[in-house]
């Protein structure tokens, strides 16, 4: 299956995104330079690269690639790999990947699980890391965003001379400040409770799920916690990321439906570059 490349602009630089994402069959999101897949829903030969997986929540078409992930790593000798799980199904997470290992041969993967909640931070190299952050799901479920820091010489040096900035150093006094850019987030499964909470919504580029795409479908989405596309139509006004990224359609609209349903209804209204993730797995 082949999947559906991005490649984003940035004030970082270009950032690529491959996956795909159909709501009950999959969502798999990789960031290649990263390492980093952000959901892995489906096994694919993209995945044994990454060393750092999230796990938004439970369901199957949010974990179904994870043991292939783990084992291709395992079989190759690839080294140790981080998963970032919920808080509240870290356990039953790692009891099922212990299961896949044993079925495969008795031995541990060799993937750490890390236990992460509301505002958990996790360093992904010196200059980004990942914020975990709650979403309106009918589980309990998180979304992430991609932090980009870099330090920059305080105002009121500007213009200082080289000699004078060594010794404010040297004697410890503070010459530099850390700039934070939220680069891209993640909203995973999700209705629009999610829009009260802004760290969902200032970054570049800004991934939300699109369950359901018809106007008999509103009372759907909101019974099983996810976005209908008149949420993003009220929504787009307020948005001020450079890329919308949609996800997560269900098979209750086909695909065309969806690109059509988009540029008429939402490219309108919306400011920014639109894209989508969503693909028909086989």
């Amino acid at each position: 299956m082949a999947l559906r490349t991005l490649t984003l602009s940035t004030s970082w630089g270009d950032i690529l995104l491959k996956g795909g994402s159909r709501a009950g069959e999959g969502t798999l999101l990789v960031l290649p330079q990263f390492r980093l897949a952000l959901d892995i829903g489906r096994p694919h030969r993209i995945l044994p690269p990454v060393t750092t997986a999230c796990l938004s929540h439970g369901h199957v078409d949010h974990l179904g690639g994870l043991a292939y992930w783990a084992g291709q790593r395992f079989l190759h000798s690839m080294g140790p790999a981080i998963l970032c799980v919920p808080e509240s199904i870290v356990d039953d997470i790692s009891e099922l990947m212990a299961i896949h290992a044993r079925l495969e041969g008795g031995k541990p993967y060799d993937t750490v699980f890390k236990s992460v909640s509301d505002g958990a931070i996790h360093p992904l190299r010196k200059d980004f890391n990942l914020e975990f952050f709650t979403t309106d799901h009918w589980v309990p479920t998180l979304g992430s965003r991609l932090h980009w820091t870099r330090r920059r010489l305080l105002p009121s040096l500007a213009g200082a001379e080289p000699a004078e900035l060594a010794e404010l150093r040297k004697s410890g006094t503070p010459i530099t400040s850390d700039v934070v850019t939220p680069l891209l987030a993640y909203g995973a499964d999700t209705g629009p409770g999610l829009f009260a909470d802004d760290r969902a919504l200032d970054a570049e580029i800004l991934l939300l799920e699109c369950s359901f795409w018809k106007d008999g479908d509103l009372e759907r989405a909101r019974t099983y916690g996810h976005l209908h596309i008149s949420d993003l139509v009220e929504l787009a006004p307020r948005l001020s990321c450079q890329h919308l990224v949609l996800l997560h359609a269900s098979r209750r609209t086909r695909l065309h439906e969806v690109e059509q349903i988009m540029a008429a209804e939402l490219a309108p209204v919306f400011q920014g570059n639109l894209h989508h993730m969503m693909i028909e797995w086989e």
